[in-house]
């Protein structure tokens, strides 16, 4: 940009915007496409969601001293307590979602994100029998996350 004088005109020259525009034309180019690849922002999204219902469950299984299982499989994951007994039966109750309180707590899978079938059942400790790591893939992502036996702590990996 020129140093202005008394009697001229001042501004950028015609050079100096082309070079501009140009620059942010290319930069929009990169931006843009990471910022509407909404396939790993759901999938991630999704990955959080799972960390946050394996934690509920353990929370939930220690403060309603039941067990409470989480089902991940292909389809996404659901929760459910025992139905005859906190101890013994099938876990065919399905936990109330703590957002809405009307609606079981599950999620459908999103689509191009690959999860294992695993079960993660929660004692009324909030303990698992066995260390369980759940590594979820997809198209340039993977997520995991562990569930130590000894605490029940639940750890993005």
């Amino acid at each position: 940009m020129k140093k202005c004088e008394s009697n001229q005109h001042c501004g950028f020259t015609l050079i100096e915007l082309v070079v501009v525009v140009l620059l942010l034309g290319i930069l929009s180019v990169f931006a843009m496409g990471r910022l509407f690849d909404q396939n790993q922002f759901a999938a991630r999204g999704f990955f959080d969601d799972s960390v946050n219902a394996v934690r509920f469950a353990q929370k939930f299984a220690m403060s309603s001293g039941c067990d409470v299982r989480v089902s991940l499989s292909a389809t996404g994951f659901v929760l459910n307590q025992r139905v005859t007994s906190c101890a013994v039966g099938a876990f065919t109750r399905a936990v109330v979602n703590p957002a809405d309180r009307a609606n079981p707590y599950q999620n459908n899978q999103i689509a191009g994100l690959t999860i294992p079938a695993t079960n993660i059942t929660f004692n009324a400790r909030g303990l698992t029998s066995a260390d369980t790591t759940v590594t979820m893939t997809g198209p340039g992502v993977s997520y995991s996350f562990q569930v130590y036996a000894e605490t029940g702590l639940v750890d993005v990996l």
